[in-house]
């Protein structure tokens, strides 16, 4: 199956290779055939909005807060096109995300998935986060703008701590 994946790759790409060839001309093991969405579950600051905060980024939402990295997260991790108009529903800040979802026809409950929004409703705008790992009862969480503004943070909390989580798959 494997050498299916890869010569098919090689093949698509232009190459009309032989096995060996196509084997070395991966640049890495094609994941997708293999593992359940999403793949990328690399826990690293690569948001590329740290630089240039509080502008307007690509799916309506302002960079260095909250909802702008989990946007951003929602596209590049789990290639889903969100944006704050997403199915048809405006999603504002992170407190009215988790209503945003129900109104969307999404499940939202308090059981956590890797790839999964943690919504907050506390405070005046709330906080979203995403899931990053799992780990018995607590979750890691990457986020920006909690506990460094406009900043990444990465933490391990309990799960039971968070108002809901939004799956996406």
């Amino acid at each position: 199956m494997r050498w299916a994946i890869v010569t098919a790759a090689a093949v698509t790409a232009g190459g009309l290779l032989s096995p060996a060839a196509s084997a070395a001309a991966a640049p890495a093991p094609v994941k997708s055939a293999a593992c359940d969405k999403p793949c990328d579950r690399t826990i690293k600051d690569d948001y590329p909005y740290k630089s240039r905060p509080n502008v307007q980024d690509p799916w309506y939402f302002w960079t260095g807060q909250c909802t702008s990295f989990a946007a951003w997260r929602i596209n590049k991790r789990l290639g889903v096109r969100f944006t704050n108009a997403y199915k048809g529903v405006s999603w504002g800040n992170a407190k009215t995300w988790d209503d945003a979802a129900k109104k969307a026809g999404m499940k939202v409950d308090g059981k956590p998935k890797v790839g999964d929004i943690a919504v907050w409703n506390a405070g005046a705008y709330g906080h979203v986060a995403y899931v990053a790992k799992l780990d018995g009862s607590k979750i890691v969480v990457e986020e920006y703008n909690k506990s460094k503004p406009l900043a990444y943070t990465k933490r391990t909390i309990a799960a039971n701590t968070v108002d809901d989580f939004i799956h996406f798959f």
